[in-house]
């Protein structure tokens, strides 16, 4: 029986080129090609039988991206699994490692860099590219104490995460309390929770950190 390839992304053509490109380089004989297009649909293709995992997570949820890695090495331990993304945030790629992925393609990854990242994968290795790996080593190096100290932005809970969703969105508070269905105590409460995590002091910064790290939808 044939191992899979699992391929997630929003955007069906996505998929497409990818398997036309898995096609061109042999690997459909040796496995099956397998499309997805909604995260919560990837659990439902998990099977000792899935190999590897590439997932095209530009436009994710970080958090919830963190959860999904979890959850579904947690359903085949032996899963490779690659992410393409446009996110260069070092501290992001780094927790992706070490919550347990292969490889980490950026934006600048180019089709002889894709390939080899499979290659590694099948072999059990973990890949990045140069430009990434450079930066991870710098970012590794060079962390401040204040960085170090600083809270995760995987510390926030759901509920905390569906406020913030609210606060780009540009609801006030009141407004919060009413789609909710929670008291304006308990909003104030999430929201400065939030921004002592992140350890941020006014909701612009907020923001704007939220949509640099795809925090929000």
């Amino acid at each position: 029986m044939k191992k899979e390839i699992t391929i997630y992304g929003n955007h069906l053509f996505f998929l497409e080129l990818i398997q036309e490109f898995l096609e061109k380089n042999g690997f459909t004989k040796s496995h099956k090609i397998v499309h997805v297009t909604h995260s919560e649909e990837i659990e439902q293709h998990i099977s000792t039988e899935t190999e590897i995992l590439i997932l095209n997570l530009t436009g994710e949820s970080i958090l919830e991206s963190f959860e999904h890695i979890e959850q579904w090495l947690s359903m085949n331990k032996d899963l490779k699994m690659i992410i393409l993304s446009g996110n260069s945030d070092m501290k992001t790629i780094k927790k992706y490692f070490e919550k347990g992925i292969k490889g980490y393609l950026g934006k600048d990854t180019n089709s002889a860099e894709f390939l080899q990242s499979l290659q590694c994968a099948l072999g059990g290795r973990i890949y990045i590219n140069e430009n990434t790996k450079n930066d991870l080593f710098n970012y590794i190096c060079n962390v401040s104490d204040n960085e170090k100290k600083e809270g995760g932005i995987e510390e926030l809970t759901a509920r905390e995460i569906g406020v913030l969703n609210l606060i780009c969105e540009g609801l006030r508070t009141k407004e919060i309390t009413e789609k909710l269905f929670i008291r304006i105590h308990t909003v104030e409460s999430h929201r400065r929770n939030i921004m002592l995590k992140l350890n941020i002091n006014n909701s612009s910064k907020l923001v704007k950190f939220a949509i640099d790290h795809s925090l929000v939808k």
